[in-house]
């Protein structure tokens, strides 16, 4: 008989911040348990019963964050489980595979990353899934999960019990160090984060959007509403350090910021230290109005500053990266619960 194992971060860890069951599994738990993606959550559901989301990670492929920077792990599937199911119609999702060429390299700038980084290159890409065949809809891709209480939102990155209104955020690099049981830093997203979220890159099937905006351009388009969308959810993160370093692989290979990366208050704040180019002609004012509201204005980017260097950006990656200002490191190990079923 195989087993499967996988990881929760139970609801009330992390000092009662977290609000509901988030649970993790590594793609290589799933083939060596000789059962599909599907399976593997119907099998937790069963064994669990608990509301809870549910992430499948493959750590030998690639993503992208909604700003365009491209990390080394992927969501492959995610679902939603609630009274010990999944619901047959909605509570699941597999994640397309984004095959490589040149056409997208072409159409999406900041793919050059897959090929310009050495690391990425040869990886298998996945962003969102692709519902065009089933539902056409632009911008927004069909990227959420529901079953019962629980809803899974953008590809595994935010998640929410639907009856109390509930909602958690887990970024990438957060993700990244869920999975490497590294630390994560926890608290309030805050309002550099909600304007951030809306800082998008122009993608097929990505984990949020279709084809839609691009950099420089705001998805939330919500003025000074920005800032609010977001800030009073928790948020389990990555060091700034670590979204610092994955930034700075990007913009060492001539990536712009507004041009073909996003927009975002901790990109931009990265290139500036770094004394990196900014595209800021092509940051739509409707984009400046909802960074401005965040103190990030065209002119203090323009003003002359002290350029450090990529190793003393990552060292001073927390007063430089903003967000999260009232966060808390926690070790991974120390709000993790890991379990193994028979099936």
């Amino acid at each position: 008989m195989s087993t499967l194992k996988y990881k929760i971060i139970p609801q009330g860890a992390a000092d009662g911040i977290v609000p509901i069951n988030l649970i993790f599994i590594d793609k290589k738990d799933i083939n060596n348990a000789g059962i599909t993606y599907r399976e593997a959550c119907e099998a937790v559901a069963k064994n669990f019963k608990e509301p809870a989301a549910i992430d499948i990670v493959d750590m030998d492929a690639i993503t992208v964050t909604s700003d365009g920077i491209v990390v080394d792990y992927a969501l492959v599937a995610f679902a939603s489980i609630d009274y010990g199911m999944i619901n047959r119609d909605f509570g699941f999702l597999s994640v397309t595979e984004q095959g490589y060429s040149e056409k997208l390299l072409a159409e999406e700038p900041h793919m050059k990353q897959w090929d310009a980084i050495d690391e990425y290159r040869g990886k298998r890409l996945f962003r969102g899934p692709n519902f065009e065949d089933r539902w056409p809809r632009v911008p927004h891709n069909e990227t959420q999960t529901i079953t019962g209480r629980i809803a899974n939102n953008n590809t595994g990155s935010e998640m929410m019990n639907v009856v109390d209104m509930t909602e958690i955020l887990v970024p990438a690099y957060g993700l990244i160090e869920i999975m490497k049981d590294g630390e994560v830093l926890i608290g309030p997203a805050g309002p550099e984060i909600s304007v951030g979220i809306g800082m998008v890159v122009f993608e097929t099937y990505g984990r949020i959007f279709n084809r839609s905006y691009g950099a420089g351009k705001t998805a939330h388009n919500s003025g000074l509403y920005a800032k609010t969308v977001k800030s009073d959810y928790p948020a389990i993160a990555g060091r700034k350090s670590t979204l610092a370093a994955y930034t700075i692989k990007a913009l060492e290979i001539g990536l712009v910021p507004g041009k073909d990366l996003g927009c975002s208050p901790a990109v931009l704040s990265i290139a500036k230290a770094l004394g990196a180019p900014i595209a800021l002609d092509n940051i739509e004012d409707r984009a400046w109005i909802e960074l401005e509201s965040v103190g990030i204005s065209r002119k203090d980017l323009e003003a002359p500053s002290e350029k450090l260097s990529k190793e003393e950006v990552i060292a001073r990656a927390d007063e430089i990266v903003p967000g999260i200002s009232e966060g808390k490191l926690y070790k991974v190990a120390d709000i993790c619960k890991v379990y193994e079923i028979e099936l």
